[in-house]
């Protein structure tokens, strides 16, 4: 039954995305293989963590700080971390990351850190567009939005 963004739509389109993350590794397009994808919880306002994922192995604290910064960042401003450096840097404030990879799709804030700023940001577009099409197929689907037996998501009749 389809209630929304939860850890396991999560988890499903980080395992889709993945192993793009370990090609591009591969292949030169990023410069190392390492990183933290944070995704803030959509449905509230408090910015608390939905999920959080690392590549590379171990827990990378560092980029783990510095994936939740851009988060916050985007929360806070409205705005993706890279158009916020070249038309908005009147936003920022003391103590903000100054890195691009945090992204704000539809009220979805996803930001990834561990390689080129830019790259961040192209693996924070994967992951959102990822999660954004699972949700939409789940709505649509035989136990989505109106298959459910109130007009409420995840209700019970």
């Amino acid at each position: 039954m389809f209630v929304g963004l939860t850890r396991d739509i999560c988890e499903q389109a980080w395992d889709v995305i993945h192993p793009a993350i370990v090609r591009a590794a591969e292949r030169g397009v990023t410069n190392k293989l390492t990183g933290t994808l944070v995704v803030l919880n959509p449905v509230t306002a408090d910015g608390s963590i939905l999920f959080t994922a690392h590549v590379g192995g171990e827990i990378n604290e560092r980029t783990q700080e510095f994936a939740t910064a851009k988060a916050q960042l985007v929360l806070r401003t409205g705005r993706d971390t890279s158009s916020l450096r070249t038309s908005a840097p009147h936003l920022y404030a003391p103590g903000d990351v100054k890195w691009p990879g945090g992204i704000i799709r539809e009220g979805l804030i996803v930001a990834f850190s561990g390689v080129q700023g830019e790259m961040d940001e192209m693996i924070s577009e994967w992951f959102a567009s990822t999660v954004r099409g699972i949700c939409r197929v789940a709505f649509l689907g035989p136990d989505g939005g109106d298959a459910q037996p109130t007009p409420y998501l995840g209700r019970s009749a």
